[in-house]
């Protein structure tokens, strides 16, 4: 009877385990194979169907071979970016109004992931010329997307942001430190680019812009300090006689 308990509890448990893990990888992720991404809104657009056919996209949260839910299609092959979300879409195939007798193809399942937006945002003060050791600007990325893996670049931009952009070498982190080698006098507007990375790659970037200026450190000064005034003796000077 022991053996019997024992045995049972090992395959309860294996088989809670199996499920658990089923249902972690039924979840659409963005880093998963084979997986399609989006950015807030934009649609999904389907090729234009066979002559006599038209598309049918069933939708699911989850991996299944059973979806329930059915899209309603913009034009006949477009997926409104209002109703396009994280999950499984299931298209098949099945005889339009002038050839309705044709059955409904196998489904096809296609998984999406549509990132939040993002916003992104820095801080950057004008400074002297001889502060710049103390410089950093530091990037913040919000998203409510549950993924967070971000990639950024930092650039100098042209005419006080409406000209070319130039990568900076390097500049490839949250926070960038300015060049020591900037003249005094120079205003520069910096750009910061950041987005989702997935596999090397950036998706559904957002850029953000400040305009910096570096002041001169001033000569010296000339100051002339006056002291106690001194006064001429009116008798003989020095000591007893």
């Amino acid at each position: 009877m022991k053996t019997t308990m024992i045995k049972c509890s090992v395959i309860a448990t294996a088989t809670l385990v199996f499920l658990l893990n089923r249902a972690a990888v039924a979840q659409v992720t963005p880093t998963m194979p084979g997986v399609t991404l989006f950015c807030s809104g934009m649609p999904m657009t389907l090729p234009t169907p066979g002559a006599g056919q038209q598309w049918m996209v069933r939708y699911s949260a989850t991996s299944t071979e059973t979806p329930t839910t059915t899209l309603a299609l913009t034009d006949g092959t477009t997926i409104p970016a209002a109703d396009l979300q994280t999950g499984y879409y299931y298209v098949s195939t099945i005889g339009d109004t002038t050839n309705p007798e044709v059955c409904e193809s196998e489904m096809q399942e296609i998984a999406v992931y549509v990132f939040a937006p993002l916003s992104v945002s820095f801080t950057a003060t004008d400074y002297c010329i001889e502060d710049v050791g103390s410089q950093a600007f530091t990037g913040t990325v919000t998203s409510a997307d549950p993924y967070d893996t971000f990639s950024y670049q930092w650039y100098t931009v042209a005419d006080g942001g409406t000209g070319t952009e130039t990568p900076i070498p390097g500049a490839t982190n949250a926070t960038y430190e300015p060049s020591a080698d900037i003249a005094p006098g120079t205003t520069t507007t910096y750009r910061l680019r950041a987005g989702y990375l997935v596999a090397g790659l950036r998706y559904c970037s957002a850029d953000f812009d400040a305009t910096v200026a570096v002041t001169a450190q001033p000569g010296a000064p000339t100051i002339t300090i006056e002291g106690a005034a001194g006064q001429t003796p009116e008798g003989p000077t020095g000591g007893d006689e």
